[in-house]
């Protein structure tokens, strides 16, 4: 995947592929957003007063002041992220039977825990870490693996945040309906059919693994956001025209 300013695109050959996460992001409403940023901004202000820290920095630089308090949300958001990444290498490490990456302290249990998802579930894992597009629709992803659950191929998604959202019904529908996998010598292998998603939540306490369903109804939902992400980052663009020029006044 290449990025393309804040957006995010796959290229496969000449052609252009927006990413599953980025359709999500720019086509699924997040109402619960405005109010956790704003929470994550007063509660880091409130901190940063009671050290002391806030009052100086407003004192020193306003600017600066303001820049702390509006990058606040992002701070804790890419710390989640970097998590997040750190586990799915060490996950694909380990699925693929290669060295490890080192883990820091506090993401070690969340890989201790998907040890234990192992040895419960015993899954055979026939796909990880795989690039798959659809061209009727153009968008591409990378999954984080395709699993036997006894004779069942199930989708798997692997999540290491807080909590688990229904957006992950529209990201594992639209890899499920990819139409190719895109191989690393550069040749396009069929999609390997699966009967379903299930997603596995790694905490700091222990793992879900909850079946998520990825049929027609969630799909075409997917769809929509993928229009309307379109709507916002491509048709809106091309909507508003040039100003009519004034008619030539005609003289009797």
């Amino acid at each position: 995947a290449r990025a393309l300013g804040s957006k995010r695109f796959y290229q496969w050959d000449r052609e252009r592929f927006w990413s599953v996460t980025t359709i999500i992001s720019g086509g699924v409403p997040k109402p619960a957003i405005a109010p956790w940023t704003g929470k994550m901004v007063a509660e880091g202000a409130v901190t940063a007063f009671e050290k002391g820290s806030l009052a100086l920095l407003v004192e020193q630089d306003r600017d600066a002041a303001v820049e702390f308090l509006k990058k606040l949300p992002y701070t804790q958001t890419n710390r989640a992220a970097d998590i997040g990444t750190r586990v799915h290498e060490a996950i694909e490490a380990l699925v693929k039977g290669t060295p490890a990456p080192p883990l820091a302290e506090d993401e070690k249990p969340r890989m201790a825990h998907f040890e234990q998802f192992l040895a419960d579930y015993r899954p055979k894992f026939i796909a990880s870490e795989m690039s798959v597009y659809n061209r009727r629709h153009g968008y591409a992803g990378t999954l984080d693996g395709i699993a036997l659950f006894g004779d069942r191929a199930l989708m798997v998604d692997v999540k290491t945040g807080k909590g688990v959202y229904p957006e992950v019904g529209l990201q594992l529908s639209a890899y499920r309906n990819a139409e190719f996998i895109g191989m690393p010598d550069g040749t396009e292998e069929p999609m390997i059919e699966t009967v379903g998603g299930v997603v596995l939540h790694l905490t700091d306490d222990g793992y879900r693994l909850l079946e998520v369903n990825t049929g027609d109804e969630v799909f075409a939902a997917f769809i929509y956001a993928r229009e309307v992400q379109r709507w916002m980052n491509e048709t809106s663009k091309r909507v508003i025209g040039e100003s009519l020029p004034i008619p030539e006044q005609v003289t009797a």
